[in-house]
C-alpha cells in the first residue's frame, strides 16, 4: 500500500523551511511571495491520494504523460540575479549517512550523467545536492518584462514550454531546444551573463524515475537499478530548494537565500509505525501542518552490506 504523503511549499514571506499545505494536482497555482521572490507554485504527482489532494492533474500530466511527478513554478527573483546565482536541489537538515540505500553510488552516477553542474555532499551533517537552476531543470521560460506586473495566477499552462534561449542574444534559433539550453547555461560564463532581474522565469522540474506514491527510485539502462526507499526512509522529508549560490564557506543548507521551496512528507501512519521500530523518528517541518523537527533523533539503521560496493565492477559484470 502506498505511504500517505503530504506537500508543503513556502508560505507568503517564509520561503524555508516550506511549511504551508499545497494543493497537489490543483488547476490553479498558488501564488508565493518571499522575500526575493515573487510568484506562483503548482505541485502535481501522478495517482496522488494523500493530504491536500485537489485533482488528477489531466492539464498537467496530458502533457507530461512520461512523468511521475512535476513543480511547476513562475516568477521574478526580486534581488537581481544572474543566471549562475540561482541553484535548484535538495537540501536535507539532518544526516543520511547512515540511511542511504544499497545503490546510492550508481544513482549518484546517474545524477551526473543526467547533469554534469550537480555539486553535492550526502555525507555532510546537513546533506545536499544542488545544481544551477538554468541548466537543470526540464524545461525553462525566459521572458523580458521590465517592471510589468505578474499575470494572473492560472493563466500560463500547467506545463513550461522551453523558449530560454529566446531570450539570450545569438541563440535565438535554438529557443525550443532543451539540450541546446542544457549546453548552453552548463557553463557558468553563460548563466553569469544573464541578468534574471527583468525577467519572468517559468521553471518546470520532474521526472518519471522517482514514485512519490511508491516511495521508489527505478533508474533506466545502462543503470538498471530499482531502490524501495521506503525502508530506508529516516524520518526527513525530501525538500526542494530554489536558492541564491552561497558565499565561500556558507552553509548551502539555511533559511538565508532560499527563494522558495517544496517537500514531500510522509505522514502515513504505518510508515511512521515502522519508522520508530528501527528507532527513528518523524523530523518534519514546524509551522502549518508541519511535524516539527524536535531533538535530532536516532538515524534509521544503516542499510545491510556484505561488502563495499564497487560501481565499476558492477558495470564490468553487466556489460554495461
Amino acid at each position: 500500500m502506498a505511504p500517505k504523503l503530504r506537500v508543503l511549499i513556502s508560505s507568503n514571506g517564509a520561503a524555508y523551511p516550506p511549511t504551508a499545505v499545497c494543493a497537489v494536482n490543483a488547476a490553479t497555482p498558488t501564488a508565493v511571495r518571499t522575500a526575493a521572490f515573487e510568484g506562483e507554485i503548482s505541485v502535481f504527482v501522478k495517482g496522488f491520494a494523500g493530504e491536500g489532494g485537489a485533482g488528477d492533474g489531466a492539464a498537467y500530466f496530458g502533457e507530461r504523460g512520461d512523468m511521475t511527478y512535476g513543480i511547476v513554478v513562475r516568477g521574478r527573483y526580486l534581488d537581481n540575479p544572474t543566471g549562475d546565482d540561482i541553484l535548484f536541489g535538495n537540501v536535507f537538515e539532518h544526516p543520511v549517512r547512515d540511511s542511504l540505500p544499497w545503490g546510492t553510488s550508481i544513482a549518484t552516477k546517474f545524477m551526473y550523467f543526467v547533469d554534469p553542474t550537480l555539486e553535492l555532499d550526502l555525507y555532510a551533517d546537513k546533506p545536499w545536492a544542488l545544481s544551477p537552476a538554468l541548466s537543470t531543470m526540464n524545461y525553462l521560460g525566459l521572458a523580458q518584462t521590465g517592471s510589468s506586473p505578474m499575470p494572473e495566477p492560472g493563466s500560463a499552462p500547467a506545463f513550461v514550454e522551453e523558449d530560454a534561449l529566446g531570450a539570450v542574444l545569438g541563440q535565438e534559433e535554438h529557443a525550443a531546444q532543451v539540450s541546446a539550453r542544457r549546453k548552453h547555461f552548463g557553463a557558468a560564463p553563460n548563466r553569469a551573463a544573464v541578468s534574471l532581474g527583468d525577467k519572468a522565469v517559468a521553471m518546470e522540474f520532474g521526472n518519471g524515475i522517482l514514485d512519490f506514491n511508491t516511495l521508489s527510485v527505478t533508474l533506466p539502462r545502462p543503470f538498471a537499478l530499482s531502490i524501495n526507499l521506503l525502508k530506508y526512509w529516516d524520518g526527513q522529508p525530501v525538500t526542494y530548494v530554489c536558492r541564491r549560490r552561497p558565499g565561500p564557506g556558507a552553509d548551502p543548507v539555511a533559511a538565508d537565500g532560499v527563494y522558495w521551496a517544496v517537500a514531500f512528507e510522509i505522514v502515513d501512519e504505518e510508515a511512521r509505525a515502522e519508522l520508530a521500530k528501527r528507532g527513528g523518528k518523524v523530523k518534519g517541518y514546524e509551522g502549518e501542518g508541519g511535524e516539527g523537527q524536535g531533538d535530532a533523533p536516532a538515524a534509521a539503521k544503516p542499510a545491510a552490506h556484505e561488502e563495499e560496493f564497487d560501481v565499476e565492477k558492477f558495470y564490468e559484470e553487466r556489460d554495461l
